[in-house]
């Protein structure tokens, strides 16, 4: 099927360029619109942001494989989302199956992190085992040559009641020294952190990735006790570590996030770590809403859409994926930027009311119309 996308303020992440124009999308790829051809369908965007696929950088989408996995096609097309990267469902035990099963059956596409324990995250009751003596390096390393296309990242988690304290350096240098070994970044979840966040960010290499670093649990967070954001973590980012809002349910408190983007430390990615505990539920709802809560935060559109598309693009190794260039893959969405309340909350009962929210309208993924809100086209 092809498409004419018409009177639509586009947005194409790689360029950094918002201009009105016409896109098309002929033959699953990005085309110049032709006036000699006949379209499937028009599509009338006034007053909406045309853009590339959204991509979440972290979910859990093992449906039924882990206990917090979601349906990724329920999830992800409403959302305007074309490409998701799960978040450390699956480890070296666990991942072929996740690939010849839900990834396989799924149209959204999906990506991963490597969880570094064998056993993932497969359920809610225990955390999975980072003593470093049991990374099954031998599999780790098979599994990244075997699968390049699709393994963008080795995962841990440093974490009160997941890692002991006397444990957390020695296991986070060596999923590093796994990661460097298999050519790969090391993404670090520090929810409730066992370490100071900027000693985490110390051991990282340029390209590592911390998540949820917005997180208010247990003794530290990404702010320092005089409420500025910590040296050690601007350091960090000088050297090219990255920053993963990573919503989530646990992990994410808006007086932090509100105090660090107001001092400029934005995120590099906003993703939304769905799960079946707040599956289009508050506190996190969607990757839509979760976006739209920085435009209020003082980011501007384009930034916050980058976060969502072009930067997560580059990290997993498609930056195509962020372009809407002729000859691309036609993975768009279609946005409506409403100015209306919000409400937003977090665990923490902090709460804060938005005036605007980014809605999808319409999403297309490799040129094949995947949604559209009932009332719109």
């Amino acid at each position: 099927m092809d498409f004419l996308i018409k009177n639509g303020t586009v947005y194409d992440p790689a360029l950094g360029r918002m201009e009105q124009r016409d896109l098309a999308l002929a033959d699953g790829k990005i085309a110049r619109p032709d006036p000699g051809r006949t379209y499937r369908q028009i599509v009338d965007a006034k007053g909406c942001i045309v853009t590339t696929g959204l991509i979440d950088y972290h979910v859990h989408y093992f449906y039924r494989g882990t206990e917090n996995g979601v349906n990724p096609d329920a999830n992800a097309f409403c959302s305007g989302i074309t490409t998701a990267v799960d978040g450390g469902s699956c480890g070296a035990g666990s991942y072929e199956l996740y690939r010849r099963s839900v990834m396989a059956m799924s149209d959204v596409r999906i990506l991963n992190y490597l969880l570094v324990a064998s056993g993932g995250q497969a359920t809610d009751q225990y955390p999975e085992n980072l003593d470093p003596a049991l990374f099954d390096e031998q599999k780790i390393l098979r599994l990244f040559r075997e699968y390049p296309d699709n393994l963008v990242a080795l995962k841990t988690r440093m974490s009160q009641g997941i890692v002991p304290a006397g444990q957390a350096e020695a296991s986070l240098r060596r999923t590093v020294e796994l990661a460097e070994k298999a050519g790969t970044r090391v993404v670090v979840h520090v929810t409730a952190p066992i370490l100071p966040l900027d000693q985490i960010a110390e051991m990282l290499r340029p390209g590592d990735v911390i998540c949820h670093i917005y997180q208010n649990r247990g003794q530290y967070s990404c702010l320092g006790q005089d409420g500025q954001v910590l040296e050690g973590l601007w350091a960090a980012r000088e050297r090219g570590v990255l920053f993963d809002a990573s919503n989530g349910r646990s992990n994410y408190d808006l007086e932090v996030c509100r105090r660090a983007v107001s001092q400029g430390f934005a995120p590099d990615v906003i993703s939304s770590d769905v799960n079946t505990s707040s599956y289009f539920l508050q506190p996190l709802h969607s990757l839509p809403r979760i976006l739209s809560k920085y435009l209020d935060f003082g980011m501007g559109l384009g930034q916050v859409l980058d976060a969502a598309t072009i930067t997560p693009a580059r990290l997993i190794g498609r930056p195509e994926l962020g372009s809407l260039a002729e000859g691309t893959e036609a993975d768009v969405c279609i946005l409506r930027l409403k100015q209306k309340a919000v409400p937003y909350e977090d665990i923490n009962q902090n709460r804060f009311e938005g005036s605007q929210v980014l809605v999808p309208m319409m999403t297309f993924k490799g040129g094949k119309c995947m949604f559209c809100q009932a009332d719109f086209c």
